[in-house]
């Protein structure tokens, strides 16, 4: 009996010695929970709407084009709206007063506005890009996010490294979201990486395999979630409701256009010059529970 009560006491010891000296967090434990609840934040939003408005906003009181889509926002309020503007494939190099006036009206609809700069698949010199921020910031101080587009893929340190150092140099300067669009299937190494928010994963004039959306191979994307992800998809006539509900479980960013593009055709040489006429059907799925 003695043996035992001892032993009692000696536990009761150490457990009031260890409740005495609580194991302090380390920072990294507190990066990693918040991490954690951001995780689940971001898990429960709607899929959005990524617009690539390469439009310039004349009359910007009564432009049609852009009073639609600040109208269709305000109509679907639930449904989240990123609006790429593009003044001359990035900034340009003075202020536009119609586009000042533009970046205002549509955050004051409820649009987050992302800056075009042009990143050229990699040739682009990270300090001729961290200038081109510099210009939005100094242009148009209300723009948001950052689009980096023509990014590069290649499946090396070297090119990951380089994708890296541009979402830094945008966090650096205060930028969110940051979306990179190389346009195609892009290696599981640039999630793991945080090269951006958003990846768009695909970019032509037809819808992607359910098996290319998912990326389930070895050095695929599947590992990484949805909301990470963006699909742009032009030249379709019909918006195919069965293909955009299938994309809506891989990409949390999605646009389809019946707009153009034909290489080396000046009548459809750019199929983000004007909104989608599928704007309407598309916030009507994205609205419903």
């Amino acid at each position: 009996m003695v043996r035992y009560v001892c032993a009692g006491l000696l536990l009761g010891n150490i457990i009031s010695a260890s409740a005495a000296e609580p194991v302090k967090p380390s920072l990294d434990s507190a990066v990693q929970r918040a991490k954690a609840q951001q995780f689940h934040r971001d898990g429960q939003q709607r899929t959005g709407i990524l617009v690539p408005l390469y439009l310039y906003p004349a009359d910007i009181h009564t432009n049609a084009t852009y009073n639609r889509l600040m109208n269709l926002k305000r109509r679907y309020e639930t449904v989240p709206f990123w609006v790429i503007v593009n003044p001359n494939s990035g900034p340009g190099k003075d202020v536009d007063a119609n586009y000042t006036k533009a970046i205002d009206r549509l955050e004051g609809a409820g649009c987050v506005v992302l800056g075009y700069v042009r990143t050229d698949y990699g040739k682009q010199p990270v300090k001729q890009v961290q200038a081109d921020l510099d210009l939005w910031r100094k242009l148009y101080p209300r723009t948001q996010g950052i689009f980096f587009d023509e990014m590069m893929n290649e499946d090396t340190d070297a090119a990951v490294a380089h994708q890296v150092a541009l979402n830094k140099s945008a966090a650096e300067r205060g930028y969110w979201p940051t979306v990179a669009n190389p346009g195609t299937g892009t290696p599981g190494r640039y999630f793991a990486a945080d090269t951006a928010d958003v990846i768009v994963v695909h970019e032509t004039e037809a819808w992607p395999t359910e098996a290319t959306m998912k990326g389930d191979y070895f050095g695929g994307y599947s590992d990484y979630p949805p909301w990470t992800r963006a699909v742009l998809v032009h030249s379709q006539p019909k918006l195919d409701l069965p293909m955009f509900a299938t994309h809506r479980k891989y990409a949390r960013w999605i646009y389809v256009t019946e707009d153009e593009y034909r290489v080396n055709d000046p009548k459809a040489d750019n199929p983000w010059d004007s909104l989608s006429k599928h704007m309407e059907a598309m916030c009507e799925q994205l609205a419903k529970p």
